[in-house]
């Protein structure tokens, strides 16, 4: 019986030793798709997506589009704070987060690539080049600006202006939201007797499942 139960033994760790190494050889030789499915629920989209914020509106996602004015209204102190505030935004995010930027007069302007960039040491070094050459003219057309960011598919934009003027019509509005699949948060930088005037863009944010801010210009000169 003793040498019965050692051959038993023996038998069992041999058996034990050559499942291990089987297992051991199927997860190495599993695609990288099959283990990505079988990750513990969670946690490779906590490491896709990234918080970041736009003058106090947050928003949590794995690709940001910055929309931002630049017609001839937001020269001076506006344009300077929408520009540290912008670049201040991206350095939150991490290097496997994407994102685009356009500012806009009549046409929007979008950064030389023609789609998403990562966050990464390369991608932030052209965002401050493109942020830098950036300067204030003409007038204003969100309509171009907001189609040319959905195109992109983000999950979040930060839409930043100074100009409800032309407002978006309720014709404008509805096509956004048909198009949208992305949170769509503004900003807008008014004189203090405006700022708590209801306005289309605070409609864009409320259809779209964002967030609105009032700016008063007045404490960005202050700022300056």
């Amino acid at each position: 019986m003793p040498e019965t139960r050692a051959i038993c033994l023996k038998h069992f760790d041999f058996l034990h030793l050559n499942l291990f190494r089987i297992s051991d050889f199927v997860l190495r030789a599993l695609p990288l798709t099959l283990l990505l499915v079988l990750a513990p629920k969670g946690s490779l989209a906590d490491d896709r997506t990234s918080e970041t914020q736009v003058f106090g509106i947050t928003a949590r996602g794995s690709s940001f589009v910055y929309v931002f004015d630049r017609s001839l209204s937001m020269q001076g102190p506006a344009l300077a704070a929408a520009k540290r505030e912008l670049l201040s935004s991206l350095g939150h995010l991490k290097p496997v987060q994407q994102f685009q930027i356009i500012f806009y007069n009549e046409k929007p302007k979008m950064m030389p690539s023609p789609q998403l960039l990562f966050a990464d040491d390369n991608g932030l070094r052209q965002a401050a080049s493109f942020v830098g050459s950036i300067t204030a003219s003409g007038g204003t057309d969100h309509v171009q600006a907001l189609e040319l960011a959905l195109r992109l598919q983000p999950d979040v934009i930060f839409l930043l202006t100074d100009a409800d003027e032309p407002p978006l019509s309720a014709r404008d509005l509805n096509a956004i939201h048909q198009k949208s699949t992305a949170i769509i948060n503004v900003i807008e930088f008014k004189t203090g007797s405006a700022a708590a005037k209801r306005s289309s863009l605070r409609q864009l944010a409320d259809q779209n499942r964002g967030e609105y801010k009032a700016i008063d210009t007045n404490s960005l000169n202050a700022a300056k």
